[in-house]
């Protein structure tokens, strides 16, 4: 069996070099660490975000339009042919890495460590739904988690998109499978020696993904530092039902329907052309055809063996979120197009009781466009969650979190 495990500096062209590897066995969660020593909570650390004060700008259309822009190097890839050269958005010395997924599939993804041999805490970013870790939201937040904040991170690409949709015929599960992906990446990039925890942040599909991650950590504990999502859900069947209809054009839903909706003509194109190079038959897929119904029915559903019931339910987070032992953190708008409010109030409703899970839902932020409408916020509640759960050796005079006695909504970076 081939090495799945290598990686190469983006763009550089070296050859690969070996990477660690370690089975899925796993002790119990949580890990000991320095901050589940020190008394944290999730009740403190929600309570401080709360203390930030969110204030909204811009206009609703605009701030979704900037969050939501397609990776145009995938229509660039189609228009070049497979063979041209890609394109990657992180800067040198952040390297490739393809890897096995907990089930085997083999993924991509980008990993950045910094060269100083220091310890410091490691995070992981997923993407959402047709999206991929070359989505400008991904490449910010990851590229600002290791210039800024000291992080060394990993952006995936989760099965069926983006590299890895070229790796492997697994198809997405919503979630599931997904939550398998997120898990494989916090178990390499936690194998480094440099790396004292991590910590998995997901969008949309993402989000689903870490919540899933989350509730198999018991048997997979991987995550250590932390898992926050941005914009999730909580029906999976709901989700499939409501992106698979066209809605009128005064929906707010229309702009991201259209965009899905292009972004699912680019994979029908890209797969024609490598089927047509590889000499293989081609598939009936039709036009600007987007029916995530039947791709569960007649694609997912069949190839992990599973009943459309089952695979909605595995990978439908009201389902397992009152178990999750991780501490996990939620944004939701009430205004989300994508993600209507009725997900995060299911959600809500079937996590009632965890002390380990927060849900903040705010008036107005759309679909993981928090960031349009007030930037500091974004950047604050996500670099103040993270340092919070990570493992910050003592001493080491980085994170923000030498604050964490102050008052709500007052801090101040050390780094």
């Amino acid at each position: 069996m081939r090495n799945m495990e290598k990686e190469t500096e983006c763009g550089s062209g070296s050859g690969a070099t070996s990477a660690p590897h370690a089975g899925a066995s796993d002790a119990s969660y949580p890990p000991a660490g320095r901050r589940g020593a020190k008394g944290a909570s999730m009740e403190e650390i929600s309570s401080l975000l709360r203390g930030i004060p969110y204030e909204p700008q811009g206009l609703h259309l605009v701030n979704l339009a900037a969050s939501s822009r397609p990776d145009l190097s995938r229509f660039g890839r189609y228009l070049r042919g497979s063979r041209a050269g890609e394109a990657y958005p992180y800067p040198e010395g952040f390297r490739k890495v393809v890897f096995p997924s907990l089930d085997g599939t083999p993924l991509a993804g980008v990993m950045g460590l910094h060269d100083d041999g220091l310890p410091r805490p490691g995070v992981v970013f997923c993407h959402g739904f047709l999206g991929s870790r070359n989505k400008p939201y991904i490449v910010e937040a990851a590229l600002r988690s290791y210039s800024e904040w000291g992080y060394n991170v990993m952006a995936l690409d989760l099965r069926n998109f983006g590299e890895s949709q070229r790796l492997s015929d697994a198809p997405t599960t919503g979630g599931w499978k997904e939550g398998q992906d997120v898990l494989a990446a916090c178990r390499l990039l936690g194998q480094r020696e440099e790396v004292t925890s991590v910590a998995a942040v997901g969008y949309s599909l993402g989000a689903g993904a870490v919540m899933n991650a989350a509730r198999q950590c018991d048997r997979h504990p991987y995550i250590t530092g932390g898992a926050l999502g941005w914009s999730g859900y909580a029906s999976m069947e709901q989700m499939t039902e409501h992106i698979s209809r066209r809605p009128p054009l005064d929906d707010p839903f229309f702009p991201i329907y259209a965009v899905f909706l292009f972004l699912a003509e680019m994979r029908r194109l890209e797969l024609r052309r490598r089927l047509k190079e590889e000499g293989a038959s081609l598939p009936a897929l039709r036009p600007f055809s987007f029916d995530l119904r039947d791709y569960v029915r007649e694609i997912a559903a069949p190839y992990y063996g599973l009943s459309e019931d089952e695979l909605y339910a595995l990978s439908s987070p009201r389902e397992f979120i009152a178990e999750v032992r991780v501490p996990l953190l939620l944004v939701h708008a009430e205004d989300d197009p994508v993600c209507p409010s009725q997900e995060i109030e299911e959600l809500k409703a079937a996590a009632e009781g965890n002390p380990s899970v927060d849900i903040l839902v705010l008036p107005t932020g759309s679909h993981c466009a928090f960031r349009g409408f007030d930037e500091d916020w974004y950047w604050e509640v996500m670099r103040c969650f993270l340092d919070y759960w990570a493992e910050w050796p003592e001493g080491s005079n980085c994170g923000v979190w030498e604050t964490r006695c102050l008052p709500a909504g007052v801090w101040r970076a050390t780094a």
